[in-house]
């Protein structure tokens, strides 16, 4: 290899390493700053880490209606799915094991189906055994409003509103993060 070409390699490295460092020291600026809305003096609402969890109100499929912002005070589970989703099967275990255990404590988990009709979504949470909430999505607004990237799509809120966690696919170590919520 040329001389001249290594000191092109060379140079053109240490200009990226340089760029990254300078954008780690400036810091780029929060996301949610610009993907939601302020409210002067509150955080912004965004379906972002460290911003409040865009409210909505949904019809559940026993037919009653489920306001997030009733949940404040307790930690909530925001999960996106479909029953065509092979990931959503794959998780659905998980999420009714985890509702089992920190449900008593709490912990409400919502599971908000992507626009199907009630009868195949009915059959999914008889197969799985389902006792959660599960919430009826017909038109997608509230994919939307969360700007949904793909199914399944979980979004942890602490008690206060603030989204703390995203998961995007099946869940994993979800145990752990809603550990710190719940101490012994």
């Amino acid at each position: 290899m040329p001389l001249k070409r290594i000191l092109l390699l060379i140079a053109a490295v240490t200009c990226m390493v340089a760029a990254v460092f300078l954008l780690n020291a400036v810091a780029l600026p929060e996301r949610a700053q610009f993907t939601g809305r302020i409210i002067p003096g509150e955080l912004p609402v965004a379906p972002e880490i460290n911003a409040v969890a865009p409210p909505f109100e949904l019809l559940a499929l026993n037919n009653t209606r489920v306001n997030l912002l009733n949940l404040r005070g307790q930690p909530t589970v925001i999960n996106f799915w479909a029953t065509w989703c092979e990931p959503c099967r794959v998780e659905m275990p998980e999420l009714q094991r985890i509702y089992e255990h920190y449900a008593e404590r709490g912990l409400s988990l919502l599971a908000i189906n992507l626009g199907e009709t009630s009868a195949p979504i009915q059959q999914w949470v008889d197969q799985f055994g389902l006792t959660f909430d599960i919430l009826l999505d017909p038109n997608q607004e509230i994919a939307a409003l969360y700007q949904l990237r793909g199914q399944p799509t979980t979004f942890i809120v602490s008690p206060t509103g603030v989204v703390t966690h995203i998961f995007y696919g099946p869940v994993t170590n979800l145990e752990a993060v809603l550990a710190p919520f719940f101490p012994n």
